[in-house]
């Protein structure tokens, strides 16, 4: 029901900003743990509230209205206002529980994050804490749409990463991208770019940050790559590596390199660089048990990038 003092529902502006995220009732109905009818139904009786269509509907989905955008902007501010809430009561209560939500690129979890969340079980028992894989642009998209807390991402030389004005990052490490070649491969301990000119390489495509910002090099090097194998898939980038097929530019902590059938060498010139960042919601990070899991990602990061004492590169 409408509240007397002309106020808005609360409950019902988060549910049109998840109509206004999802793009269909149905999407917003799976997010909210509703059925598709209870969300028709309060966006008609938030309809009523504002006195003007919010949601334009046709059978391909629904878009917002141009006062629905303009609610939705609102209510953003009030959830950000009430999650800051939140926070603050967490902190006066000195919470350490609950659940937090992990979108992370996939060396990262394998990695850092994998050993983060270990520690965390066994330190902060209370929190729940879920990951999932997944690359930048769409862990971005799952933190603005509310689907997780924490999104770990990757930023590299030559690629810069534009991050949306509601959140705030903390650059968890930086890494160096290493020359990977097959076992027996002879050379100096470092290699230039310039030296893999006339070899096949394997590479991420170039819509992905890292195979946009390899070729970007060779390219300032004066070659383009002769790409044979092309996949987002660092583990199949290793194994064919590890096949003879090609060498590749790729982030270290990407790499397993105990494997036997390659090895990784310091890249000389040009030397390039990864930078692995949590990002969070300005509102978010001021929570401890935010704050908790941010802390251990870091301090495994930082583990994690720091030189092999006994690697091959």
């Amino acid at each position: 029901m409408a509240n007397g003092d002309g106020l808005l529902d609360v409950g019902r502006l988060r549910l049109l900003r998840e109509v206004g995220l999802r793009g269909t009732i149905a999407g917003a109905a799976r997010s909210l743990g509703l059925t598709s009818s209870a969300v028709s139904q309060q966006l008609a009786v938030l309809e009523r509230e504002a006195g003007t269509a919010l949601v334009d509907r046709s059978p391909r989905g629904v878009v917002l209205t141009g006062a629905g955008h303009a609610l939705v902007r609102r209510a953003d501010e009030v959830l950000d206002v009430l999650a800051s809430a939140r926070a603050d009561l967490d902190r006066i209560a000195g919470s350490l529980s609950g659940p937090v939500r992990i979108a992370a690129v996939a060396s990262a979890a394998a990695t850092f994050v994998s050993a983060a969340a270990c520690e965390l079980r066994e330190s902060h028992p209370g929190i729940a804490l879920s990951v999932l894989v997944a690359e930048p642009a769409r862990s971005l998209d799952l933190l603005l749409a509310g689907d997780v807390d924490i999104a770990v991402v990757d930023e590299y030389d030559r690629v810069p990463l534009a991050l949306p004005e509601f959140v705030l990052a903390r650059e968890l490490c930086a890494e160096p991208l290493v020359a990977v070649l097959p076992g027996g491969h002879l050379g100096r301990r470092a290699v230039r770019l310039a030296d893999l000119a006339d070899a096949d390489w394997i590479m991420p495509p170039d819509d992905a940050a890292c195979g946009l910002a390899v070729r970007s090099a060779c390219r300032a090097e004066g070659f383009e790559p002769r790409v044979r194998w092309e996949t987002d898939d660092m583990l199949l980038l290793a194994r064919a590596v590890a096949a003879g097929h090609g060498v590749a530019v790729l982030p270290r902590l990407s790499v397993d390199t105990r494997a036997a059938a390659i090895q990784t060498r310091r890249l000389g010139e040009p030397q390039l660089q990864r930078r692995l960042r949590a990002v969070a919601r300005a509102s978010a990070l001021s929570r401890p048990v935010i704050e908790a899991v941010v802390g251990a990602l870091a301090g495994r990061a930082a583990e994690a990038a720091a030189p092999a004492r006994r690697g091959r590169w």
